[in-house]
């Protein structure tokens, strides 16, 4: 099938979510009742242990923190990272790995499919624009639900304030290949799905995350290193060189 006329399957994935480790400012920022998140130097042992960076103390993360905690994060304006994301089922597994660059609010995904063949996206607002490798031509995608993140295939962390508290079993503060990232996992759902993140403190962006299934894996993403600067404006035009204008 021609690929220009092939549709977007939109990948829906069930709530998971994230995070947090929670910091007190000093006793003033304490009586006002605001809630930062921890240096990267912070030490980054057992949750449970109470400590200090910076003249800040670190409170232990629970349930009860995680979502007042989250809306302390921000994730940043401009950014590239590669991405990895893994499913396995049954006697196999799929991998598909890509290059994201961000600005503002659109997002450039450039994936290497299994075939050789390179899928570019280009996400702004709730519509995307696809084409594959060399091609001129683009097919436009639209979904009520559509966002850069289900074009990503990433867990969207910020659903864990919608979560109730009792769907959280696990919070913590963890060291993931060198980065400082909170850590948080669900409880089963009726399903049998239940999900890890690992969110970067100094980034706010999602780090890595897994699912599961009845106790086994079945999805995994992985982010690369990430460059704050500013990606190039070419990145963003559609493959004829014209910026695509949604207004």
């Amino acid at each position: 099938m021609d690929k220009r006329k092939m549709t977007y399957a939109i990948v829906g994935i069930s709530v998971l979510l994230m995070l947090l480790v929670v910091l007190l400012a000093q006793r003033g920022l304490s009586e006002s009742g605001g809630i930062v998140l921890p240096a990267e130097q912070a030490d980054a042992g057992d949750a449970g242990d109470a400590g200090t960076s910076g003249g800040l103390d670190v409170v232990q993360i629970t349930p009860d923190t995680v979502q007042p905690a989250i809306n302390t994060l921000s994730r940043p304006v401009t950014y590239t990272r590669s991405q990895t994301v893994e499913t396995f089922w049954s006697g196999g597994s799929g991998r598909s790995v890509s290059q994201v660059s961000v600005s503002g609010s659109r997002t450039r995904i450039d994936t290497s499919l299994a075939d050789g063949s390179v899928r570019h996206t280009l996400v702004v607002g709730g519509s995307a624009a696809v084409w594959y490798d060399d091609e001129t031509e683009w097919t436009v995608l639209t979904a009520e639900q559509f966002s850069a993140d289900v074009a990503q295939r990433m867990l969207t962390y910020e659903t864990v304030r919608d979560l109730p508290v009792s769907d959280i079993a696990e919070a913590g503060y963890q060291e993931l290949d060198g980065a400082s990232c909170v850590y948080v996992a669900t409880r089963e759902d009726e399903a049998g799905y239940a999900s890890r993140y690992w969110v970067s403190v100094s980034s706010g962006l999602l780090k890595q995350a897994e699912r599961y299934c009845g106790g086994e894996l079945v999805y995994r993403f992985t982010a690369g290193e990430t460059s704050l600067e500013a990606p190039a404006e070419e990145a963003f035009l559609l493959p004829d060189g014209s910026v695509w204008d949604v207004s």
